[in-house]
């Protein structure tokens, strides 16, 4: 059996798993978070995901966390030590280690001396896996774009260099309150967007079916809109683990704005994410404006669960040509951890090649990652358009496909327009090419 390392980012919504073994293979989950609940759930979890790919805790070489939930100090550092002693009795002999802000690595007694230094340390693996990513494409100028379940990270990556550190390529960046689970509505001027308040962990959006309140219907969030607007799989969110309710999804659009409003579900769905995108364009363009490259020369880098359904129409806005979505896009920061690792341990080599373990498939034939057709709303006019389906785990190095089309994978989808095409390259990173 292989040694390899594992690295967990503990979100506020969801949680990502990564395990690199010495081959370069890459095994990656992603789960509905379970940090806010006791910690034997997190262990279970664990043990969990390591029975499904073979592995034993004994051969875990590194494990290293960082921690992107909300939660007291006092309880966040109670929950890593008891992780710790859980994941001790199942055989882990290797160091628990925490990522810190900084780009830096602690142990658990760094941690209980200062816990404020591994509050949020996500940016730090973004960057890094973004550093990564380009260098491998050999794309000098990145727009950073990542779109998780409560937060939206956006930066810009210049200079890259093998021995650049992700706060040196990080020349400017700004986190937004914006996600998956963030309410949508009207603002102040009546105009539909993103509201800077969430759903509740518990529940989550109104498509998951969670409502605890009998006879209230919940408010509508930002992935309730992907759903009616097809753009995710109703039957396919974290590998189906969650299936989605598009009916409590129309409901509460209806009940809460389409009403109110008196105009079609589908119409509030595309306000919201159009109007989000030229929210995030407007704001990206003023990230470049201190710097001499005209924005039209830079590529788009989509990460996190809904940053590839908005990188698209975003590039279209800004006059960027090519966008890529990674191998791993959806578990970027749990990913990004892993280069954490390997600047900080010189014991220890990242292997030159990282591939996906177990995920795709060699079938012959022109139509072998067809999954099927479904409605999906890419116009203002709202004409639903007949959309090709693609399992990104069957589209073979080399495969070009013409937009429209989804393509769904376990941690993301990824949604491609028209007068565009998406080749597959030797690493299996997605690249997105704008005519």
């Amino acid at each position: 059996m292989s040694f390899y390392h594992f690295s967990i980012d503990l979100g506020e919504t969801f949680t990502d798993f990564v395990l690199l073994d010495e081959s370069g293979e890459l095994s990656i989950k992603k789960i509905p978070t379970t940090f806010h609940g006791p910690t034997i759930q997190l262990t279970e979890a664990i043990t969990e995901f390591l029975d499904e790919n073979e592995r034993h805790c004994a051969d875990m070489r590194a494990l290293i966390i960082g921690i992107s939930v909300r939660l007291p100090i006092e309880r966040m550092v109670g929950c890593i030590n008891d992780l710790e002693k859980q994941l001790r009795q199942k055989g882990l002999e290797a160091p628990l280690q925490l990522v810190t802000v900084s780009g830096q690595m602690v142990t658990v007694d760094g941690l209980t001396a200062d816990p404020e230094q591994v509050v949020h340390p996500s940016r730090v693996g973004g960057m890094l896996a973004g550093r990564y990513f380009g260098l491998q494409t050999g794309q000098d100028n990145l727009i950073l774009l990542r779109v998780g379940g409560t937060s939206t990270y956006l930066s810009l990556l210049t200079d890259l260099s093998a021995n650049s550190s992700a706060e040196s390529v990080a020349t400017a960046g700004q986190s937004l309150a914006i996600g998956g689970n963030s309410y949508i509505g009207t603002d102040a001027t009546g105009a539909l967007g993103v509201l800077p308040e969430y759903a509740p962990y518990e529940t989550g959006p109104a498509c998951f079916g969670r409502n605890t309140q009998p006879g209230v219907i919940p408010r509508p969030t930002l992935t309730d809109a992907y759903l009616l607007l097809g753009y995710i799989n109703k039957n396919y969110f974290l590998h189906g683990s969650i299936p989605l309710d598009v009916q409590a999804a129309r409901q509460s659009v209806e009940e809460h704005l389409a009403k109110p409003l008196n105009i079609r579900v589908e119409d509030v769905a595309m306000r919201v994410c159009r109007n989000l995108e030229k929210m995030l364009t407007e704001t990206i363009r003023a990230l470049t404006r201190s710097h001499t490259a005209a924005v039209a020369s830079y590529s788009i880098l989509a990460f996190g669960g809904a940053g590839p359904i908005h990188a698209c129409e975003i590039a279209t806005l800004l006059g960027v040509k090519q966008v890529t979505v990674p191998i791993g896009a959806g578990v970027s920061s749990a990913l990004g951890y892993l280069f954490v690792a390997d600047e900080n341990d010189p014991s220890w080599r990242l292997p030159p090649v990282l591939k996906r373990a177990r995920y795709f498939n060699t079938k012959e034939g022109d139509f072998h990652a067809l999954k099927g057709y479904r409605a999906v709303y890419y116009e203002q006019d709202l004409t639903p358009c007949s959309c090709p389906i693609y399992d990104r785990a069957w589209i073979r190095a080399d495969d070009t496909l013409s937009g429209p089309v989804v393509i769904e994978g376990p941690e993301t989808t990824v949604i491609i327009r028209s007068k565009m095409y998406a080749k597959m390259d030797k690493f299996r990173n997605l690249q997105i090419h704008l005519r």
